[in-house]
């Protein structure tokens, strides 16, 4: 802060003598007024002015000092018109301060403090700009991004954050003129939509540059993709599953998007994995369809289309349905151990001849069963959502509550004290001797590891790959899916 000006009545010095003939200081005051707003931005230069005046017009000496709060920040000897230097009068931080003067006194004047005045600042307002040292670059190539921050009325410190899209590319800390810089090798070919993202500080609000479009040129790598269907022709109704392969050049792995295409119109679409994608649908109209699976592209592959694949939809007949089928949307089914979980199973007896349905289960763990809950499905009409019913086993007779958990220790302690009795001399003995204590180790590891002292462990937790097949009269259809057996 800066209190700009001090103004003094400078009157000729009276002296008032005590009747002891002690010299008694004539009393002061200290009158300070801030010329500038009460509230500022953080940066803004703030200027007052302090007036010392005596009680009897006597002229003072001496100094007067400014406060901020408890901390000094200029002295000044007492005249007319003397000033703070500019530093002073600036960079006070956001928030409240409360500003006083304090007259020193002299050798006959006492000294005196001022009344208190507040001044509020707030946080000074930034903007940010960004450039880029190469644009276009080449794939490969690098490119230097330096953001400069501007306070509108004082300096800026902090961090700046670099963004290609939402994605981070780093951050950086501000130097003393404001700017951050950041250095990136650029490997995607494409548009990037660059900016930078000052998060501000206790003095300066956070701000957003304009958005910088990198351009990074390179060759794609060439892709080939491939269109099949599941089943061609289909009867109206049937759900087919539409997949297409995509292959790049070299050792380019694509990772887009693939739309599937009828005509012009987009069926629907996914994402490639492991060089595939995949969509089902059973909502194809009775008909010709001429579909065509376009990739998308991505930063290191260029797009491509397949070939037209015609799928042929054809009209129900009567007592037609579509193909006997099972699915189990849960890819995954869990179960504790010991508990019992029912799963619904989606069956499609094939037509609306009534037949009786059945599901078994594969590849179960042991101690674990699946049944067809009778009765479940409606598929005895043509299709309907049967329940499958998976039972497992808890652990039974444990002498611990860890089935689990690790081996006992104190299993191996009788064998320690067995050992500790042999003694030399006696080493025939102690072959024998040896011979039992081992067989009691290998005894004691086979009772002891993992089975948490229990008899019978039950369905044992982990991981399985289980295989649900239905039997609708006479028609066998079938599904793998997960099994996750937990603790």
């Amino acid at each position: 802060m800066s209190i700009r000006k001090l103004a003094v009545k400078m009157m000729m010095l009276c002296l008032v003598s005590s009747p002891a003939g002690a010299v008694t200081k004539v009393p002061s005051t200290v009158a300070l007024e801030v010329t500038t707003p009460l509230t500022v931005f953080y940066g803004e230069a703030i200027d007052g002015l302090a007036q010392v005046t005596t009680s009897d017009g006597s002229v003072a000496t001496g100094t007067v000092t400014f406060y901020d709060g408890t901390t000094s920040f200029c002295t000044l000897t007492l005249a007319n018109g003397v000033s703070c230097a500019e530093s002073a009068t600036k960079g006070f931080g956001a928030g409240t301060h409360v500003f006083t003067a304090v007259y020193s006194g002299d050798a006959t004047h006492a000294g005196a403090t001022s009344n208190a005045v507040t001044v509020t600042v707030k946080q000074d307002t930034t903007t940010t700009a960004l450039a880029s040292s190469a644009n276009p670059v080449a794939v490969g190539g690098g490119a230097v991004y330096a953001a400069t921050v501007a306070g509108a009325h004082g300096p800026v410190s902090g961090m700046v954050t670099f963004l290609d899209g939402t994605v981070a590319m780093g951050s950086t800390t501000l130097n003393g003129s404001g700017t951050a810089a950041l250095s990136v090798l650029m490997l995607v070919a494409g548009d990037h939509a660059v900016t930078a993202v000052y998060a501000g500080d206790g003095n300066s609000l956070g701000s957003t540059s304009a958005v910088l479009h990198e351009t990074v040129q390179g060759t794609l790598a060439a892709t080939t993709t491939t269109l099949a269907a599941s089943a061609n022709p289909v009867i109206a109704g049937a759900s087919v599953t539409l997949t297409a392969k995509v292959a790049g050049s070299g050792k380019a792995v694509p990772s887009g998007k693939v739309s599937f295409v009828d005509g012009g119109a987009v069926l629907g679409s996914a994402v490639v994995s492991a060089g595939a994608a995949a969509w089902s649908t059973s909502g194809l109209s009775v008909g010709s369809h001429s579909i065509v699976a376009q990739y998308a592209g991505d930063g290191t592959t260029a797009g491509s289309v397949s070939a037209a694949l015609t799928v042929v939809v054809n009209q129900q007949q009567a007592g037609q349905g579509p193909p006997a089928g099972l699915t189990i949307d849960a890819g995954t089914i869990t179960v504790a151990a010991g508990d019992t979980v029912s799963v619904p199973v989606l069956v499609n007896g094939g037509s609306g001849a009534a037949k009786a349905v059945s599901l078994s289960c594969s590849g179960l763990p042991e101690e674990a069963s699946c049944s067809y809950v009778s009765g479940s499905s409606g598929a005895a009409a043509g299709a309907g959502t049967a329940t499958l019913r998976i039972v497992t086993s808890a652990p039974r007779d444990c002498g611990a509550s860890t089935p689990y958990g690790a081996p006992a220790k104190s299993a191996l302690l009788p064998v320690a004290g067995l050992l500790l009795l042999l003694v030399p001399g006696r080493r025939r003995a102690v072959r024998g001797l040896l011979t039992v204590v081992c067989t009691v180790l290998a005894m004691g590891a086979m009772t002891g590891c993992g089975t948490g002292n229990c008899t019978d462990l039950g369905t044992r937790p982990g991981t399985y790959t289980i295989t649900v097949t239905g039997n609708m009269g006479g028609t066998q259809v079938s599904q793998k899916v997960k099994l996750v057996v937990t603790p």
